[in-house]
């Protein structure tokens, strides 16, 4: 046992180890829904792809994904995963607070600069193994939560050490100045009404030239990008809080309720009201994914 606390206080700031905030399997087919850009600010992400085929988009960079990847996500950084229409994503999610591994800022499970991808190869039926235990023992009696506690740990552990091999490579960068720009305007601004013009005019640049530099960086419109981050927080906040989607739609920057239903619904693939429903069904451990 001594041997362990030696081991953890090398690994972990002061000894204090992670919390296993949450534990999803995320599904596919007609029963997935997709989760837009989005980022939280008081955890961090592990996912370990099952199925399919995809992207990984996470700050500037885009990163192909497969069955065996995993997949990580730091506090603050705004990702999506995005699906191959042929064969969609299936992933294990993990949701960590009061993570402080030596040498990296809180709530980091790896460097900033490190590649977000990593393949587990020989691994994954382990890892895969390893998730379907947490899920099983997660929302059980109070030793089973615990040992499913240790268990995300032990995942959390061996996916900071896992290797990075050459596979794990951007696919995309788009991280030009003018792109990163645009961005941040967004990023700042997109619960607000907002115009090409207006974001042009601020960045000091033409319509179309923003637009076409910023889809052909990122493979989004700007307005499209506002939309995908606006209802990304919506799904956050239907998760997190007992807000009504009337007030959430405010909240995001939307003053008609049918019109974000239905777009919502158009990109989610389900109504507001029902993804809250179903997300929370689903759920093993604290509902706060803010």
């Amino acid at each position: 046992m001594k041997d362990i606390q030696t081991f953890s206080d090398r690994v972990f700031e002061s000894g204090v180890l992670p919390v296993l905030v949450n534990a999803n399997r995320q599904d596919y087919g007609k029963a997935k829904h997709d989760r837009p850009m989005h980022g939280h600010d008081s955890m961090c992400e592990l996912l370990l792809c099952y199925r399919g085929f995809g992207t990984y988009n996470v700050n500037d960079f885009s990163y192909m994904i497969q069955e065996g990847d995993l997949i990580y996500y730091n506090c603050g950084e705004l990702h999506e995963v995005v699906s191959n229409t042929d064969m969609e994503i299936g992933t294990y999610c993990f949701g960590f607070s009061s993570v402080q591994f030596r040498g990296l800022p809180v709530n980091h499970c790896i460097p900033s600069s490190s590649p977000h991808v990593r393949a587990s190869q020989a691994q994954f039926p382990f890892l895969r193994n390893l998730a379907e235990q947490i899920l099983a023992l997660n929302d059980g009696t109070p030793p089973q939560q615990l040992t499913a506690q240790t268990l995300g740990i032990s995942l959390l552990m061996l996916a900071a050490q896992m290797p990075v091999t050459q596979q794990d490579s951007v696919v995309r960068s788009s991280a030009s100045l003018l792109t990163r720009r645009i961005k941040d305007y967004i990023d700042a601004h997109y619960t607000e009404p907002l115009k090409l013009e207006d974001i042009a005019a601020a960045l000091g640049c033409s319509v179309p030239y923003l637009a076409h530099t910023f889809k052909d960086a990122t493979g989004y419109s700007p307005i499209q990008y506002a939309i995908r981050r606006r209802i990304g927080l919506a799904q956050t906040l239907l998760i997190s809080t007992d807000h009504s989607a009337t007030r959430i739609a405010t909240m995001v920057g939307y003053d008609n309720t049918n019109y974000f239903n239905s777009l919502f619904t158009r990109i989610v693939g389900t109504t507001p009201i029902q993804y809250r429903k179903k997300y929370l069904e689903a759920l093993r451990g604290e509902r706060n994914q803010m």
